[in-house]
């Protein structure tokens, strides 16, 4: 993960505490995204590690900065919401096609 994003979720969990309507799993794939980019630093070497540190750093005080405002933050928050996987379905899908569509993307072409 770049150190933007990983500045970004970073951020976005340290606001876990304000904001009390965030639920767990939200939490749980920020704090497991964080605990990923940590083990990719671990495995890299010393050099590369202290400019991935100063990297993350530059990073997390822009993402810092672009926080405090309302509408970026916002945006920011729908960019890991976005990096979250999808919720399994439990049930079949169930997919509706126009009868008269010729081919996939039909649609769309003529429109």
């Amino acid at each position: 993960m770049d150190s933007v994003r990983t500045a970004n979720v970073r951020a976005y969990v340290d606001s876990s505490c304000l904001n009390p309507g965030m639920t767990s799993d939200e939490l749980r794939y920020g704090k497991q995204q964080l605990v990923e980019a940590r083990r990719k630093r671990c495995m890299m070497p010393f050099t590369e590690r202290m400019e991935a540190d100063a990297e993350c750093k530059y990073a997390y005080q822009q993402v810092m900065d672009m926080r405090q405002n309302e509408y970026q933050r916002q945006a920011l928050d729908k960019l890991v919401a976005a990096m979250r996987p999808a919720p399994e379905l439990k049930e079949p899908k169930v997919v509706k096609h126009d009868r008269r569509s010729l081919y996939h993307g039909h649609a769309k072409a003529s429109s």
